[in-house]
């Protein structure tokens, strides 16, 4: 499951493609120019950044860099507010036009700019800087963290305070120090890919990325998929300490190994050896180690940690752990030994309504409360005759990994492209969740809480909110026809329910006397149910003979019903075409070829709608009472 949110695309759309203010220095492989224009490009990207960067620094110049391969054998110095974009075709006047796949990735582009290093490391900054600086469109692999800066640690690149990569990829980077792909000692990487990095022998780890912030310099890690690294020490996605606290958010982590020959180490996924840190509605899934999850102080929130070889293991520091699902986890691939949360006993952690498999244990001390336990560490769905105690099944995904660890052949490989963690409506996680005022909204960018009416509503257990949507049905008093609920409830005009995504809603038409249903629509909410101006979508067509209409609801939308008259129409007979029952259905004499024959029943139902095949046109119809109309006439016949 590699799916964008809705966050991803308004950041996308409204952050991400700042233009530049005082002009861009250009750069395009081999080019032997002044930087001037894309005709008159640079070649190499740090004399770019050199020459963007002595302009004053009011005016300051961006570097953009067109799509193709650049060796790297010195790392890349960035410099203070010199944005550097890249993966550019070479003809594009915006950031904002740079061509990607269709449905790609933030970190796709149709002409990547890759930079892969002959020896050393891809960029660094040698310090932090004073302004924020944008690093965004870049493939970076085959660093090795040589530079003049952190040596031995951030195998592509080292951030510092005010510098934010984004849209990036950091692939098969090494490091024996800390960080294969990235150190960082603050700033932020953003929607990024980091996978395949290793990172060995240096006590730090972080086969992914490794944060290290200085004091009054947090670092943030956000929305990005960070899988298929490794590390022999510890923290194979995520390795975490410092002075200051690292925010890690949104992100999928999966398919990472911390192992040192066939020695399992700590924090296959995260591990966090600081106080203060802040990991939130993270996916950690599918990945191998000693714990899947090793945390050492700071809040814990709505994350879903899943099908791990290794669980979750608190230590040391004040630590909140609340609203997390740990489920599918064991201490091998073989899932013998199931493991959830375990850790060190201290009197004032608070480990609140999580679900797992393994009950939290009672013997630390923590403060635990209104905490769930999954009745199966193997089945997502009902379990007969559950212990007691439990809920009686699993979480209730919608697509589960079928093995426990990472992938180890290429069927598993395939199955983890289709997992999706979120859960139905009958997920026992559903309004099982603590409010937690800092956690505003899920890994979908989806506001927390989702509920119908919302002052009611209740978080979610894991990374995924329920979503609800708005449906709103009913008629006026003056109307010529009436809309029920499925249980029989006449619905006032513009009577609004609430709805989980996917539930199944029914509702029942009933025209007045002497009309019918001539078109029955909804119309979809672009704005979460404010108002009703998107698409309409015709449904008469779905109403069953008793004019009930069943539909999963995986939209906001408002329900509109068009009644039309039976009467106000004149009868067929008082003009050159005559309508008659045979005993077998009904009989049409004097009609247009082509011209639209509609059938229906007494309760305004569409029975039949075909074009005559000529002057006369037979219809087989069972017994019954009809009602036919062609153009602007209508008559009643009763087939006997």
């Amino acid at each position: 499951m590699k799916k964008l949110t809705l966050l991803f695309t308004i950041l996308f759309s409204l952050q991400l493609f700042a233009e530049p203010q005082h002009g861009v220095i250009y750069v395009v492989p081999n080019g032997t120019g002044t930087g001037a224009s894309w005709t008159d490009a640079l070649g190499n990207i740090q004399e770019a950044i050199t020459l963007a960067r002595t302009q004053d620094p009011s005016a300051r110049k961006d570097v953009w860099v067109a799509g193709g391969e650049y060796e790297i054998t010195t790392a890349i110095n960035i410099m203070d507010s010199v944005n550097v974009y890249g993966s550019f075709a070479g003809t594009e006047t915006a950031v904002s036009e740079r061509a990607r796949p269709e449905n790609a990735k933030l970190w796709e582009f149709s002409n990547p700019t890759v930079l892969r290093a002959n020896g050393s490391r891809l960029m660094q900054a040698t310090g932090n800087l004073d302004m924020e600086t944008v690093i965004d469109g870049f493939t970076m692999q085959n660093g090795n963290a040589t530079g003049s800066a952190l040596s031995t640690s951030g195998g592509a690149v080292v951030v510092r305070g005010k510098v934010v990569y984004q849209n990036c990829i950091m692939r098969n980077n090494a490091a024996t120090g800390g960080g294969g792909a990235a150190i960082m000692t603050g700033g932020t990487i953003r929607h990024s890919l980091i996978e395949n990095n290793t990172q060995t022998t240096g006590a730090n780890g972080g086969g992914g990325i490794f944060a290290n912030p200085a004091a009054g310099s947090p670092a943030y890690i956000e929305n990005c998929v960070i899988r298929g690294n490794s590390s022999t020490v510890r923290g194979a996605g995520i390795g975490v300490q410092g002075a200051e606290k690292t925010y890690i958010s949104n992100n999928e982590i999966y398919k990472n190994t911390s192992i040192d020959g066939t020695t399992f180490k700590p924090g296959a996924g995260i591990y966090s050896n600081s106080a203060n840190n802040v990991v939130t509605n993270c996916l950690i899934y599918n990945n191998t180690g000693g714990t899947a999850v090793y945390y050492n102080g700071g809040n814990l929130y709505n994350n879903t940690i899943v099908k791990n070889v290794g669980g979750v293991y608190l230590a040391g520091n004040a630590i909140n752990a609340i609203n997390n699902i740990v489920w599918g986890c064991a201490t091998d691939a073989t899932g013998t030994t199931p493991t959830s949360i375990t850790g060190v006993a201290n009197s004032s952690w608070q480990v609140k309504n999580n679900a797992t498999y393994n009950p939290i244990p009672t013997d630390k001390n923590w403060i635990i409360d209104e905490n769930i336990q999954f009745s199966s560490n193997v089945s997502n769905g009902d379990v007969p005759e559950p212990a007691p105690g439990t809920v009686g099944s699993g979480p209730k995904f919608l697509k589960t990994s079928n093995f426990i660890g990472v992938p180890v052949t290429p069927e598993n490989t395939a199955n983890l492209d289709s997992v999706n963690w979120m859960f139905n409506t009958l997920s026992p996680c559903v309004n099982a969740g603590a409010t937690v005022a800092t956690v505003i909204d899920d890994f979908y960018g989806s506001n927390r809480p989702q509920g119908f009416p919302l002052e009611t509503a209740k978080f979610d257990i894991g990374a995924y909110e329920l979503p609800y949507y708005t449906v709103v049905a009913g008629e006026a008093e003056t109307a010529n026809g009436y809309i029920y609920s499925a249980m029989g409830e006449l619905l006032a005009e513009n009577f609004t329910q609430g709805f989980a995504k996917g539930s199944t809603m029914e509702l029942f038409f009933e025209p007045a006397e002497g009309f019918k249903i001539g078109r029955a629509y909804y119309v979809v909410s672009n704005d979460g149910g404010l108002t009703f101006t998107g698409e309409e979508v015709d449904f008469l067509n779905e109403l069953d003979q008793d004019l009930f209409w069943t539909t999963q609801v995986n939209a906001s939308f408002k329900v509109k019903v068009v009644w039309e008259s039976l009467t106000a129409l004149k009868n067929l007979n008082q003009s050159d075409i005559k309508c008659f029952s045979t005993g077998n259905g009904i009989q049409i004499q004097g009609i247009k070829s082509g011209d639209i024959i509609r059938v229906y029943n007494t309760t305004g139902m569409l029975v039949k709608e075909l074009n005559a095949s000529g002057e006369q046109t037979m219809i087989p119809l069972q017994q019954g009472m009809y009602v036919v109309r062609v153009t602007d006439g209508v008559q009643k016949v009763v087939v006997k």
